[in-house]
């Protein structure tokens, strides 16, 4: 039988794995073009699937199957733990919005391997833009839920990235895009999985009250 325990034991494994990402990226980005770079390039070019040219930069993507079957499992991954886990540990109403968050940014990240961004700009934006609403909102839920002022830090500066990011874009100011990007999303995967090891533990305990103590 299949116990609410060994789901929610089941969504920590999964978010144990989030940290995995950012290692991808890193080596994803060790195969790319000589004008790749991770502080001026977006995350998305590591998934192209042809060159292609950005303000003058050739941006090309040797190891881009890898990194869009990455997108798309680490944001599989990301949602059923947030269901798994978070659904049957993170309390109250925060704790149930960020479950809804986290869900909201799995499918995104999902989205971003399933259309890349040089075979269809439009569609790509579509699922990427609510990530960055979704993930530091879904930090900062989590850790109101928890009262857990270091994730509600790790959510502000997650939050603090993608104002940046939307700057960036709005102003045209690519200088440091990528880094911004970054800032936005990294920490949410590291952070998923220190909630997970703290929360993969029994959950609260329902005891049965003892008939002697019912008033009549």
């Amino acid at each position: 039988m299949i116990t609410s325990r060994r789901l929610a034991l089941v969504g920590a494994v999964l978010w144990t794995l989030q940290p995995l990402y950012v290692l991808t990226e890193l080596v994803v980005s060790r195969h790319t073009s000589r004008d790749y770079s991770l502080a001026g390039s977006t995350i998305s070019d590591l998934g192209n699937t042809a060159c292609r040219s950005i303000r003058g930069d050739v941006l090309c993507s040797d190891w881009h199957a890898g990194m869009n079957v990455a997108f798309v499992w680490f944001g599989l991954t990301l949602l059923l733990g947030a269901v798994l886990l978070g659904g049957r540990r993170l309390p109250g109403w925060t704790g149930r919005a960020a479950v809804v968050l986290w869900c909201v940014a799995g499918l995104g990240t999902i989205g971003v391997g399933l259309a890349p961004v040089n075979e269809d700009g439009a569609l790509h934006s579509l699922v990427a833009v609510p990530i960055f609403v979704a993930q530091p909102l879904a930090l900062i839920l989590m850790g109101l839920s928890l009262r857990s002022r270091s994730t509600i830090v790790v959510g502000g500066l997650s939050a603090l990235g993608a104002a940046g990011f939307a700057t960036s874009l709005l102003t045209d100011a690519s200088t440091y895009v990528g880094a911004l990007e970054r800032l936005a999303l990294w920490p949410g995967h590291p952070w998923v999985a220190v909630i997970a090891l703290a929360l993969a533990g029994p959950g609260p305990q329902r005891t049965t009250p003892d008939p002697a103590r019912i008033p009549a």
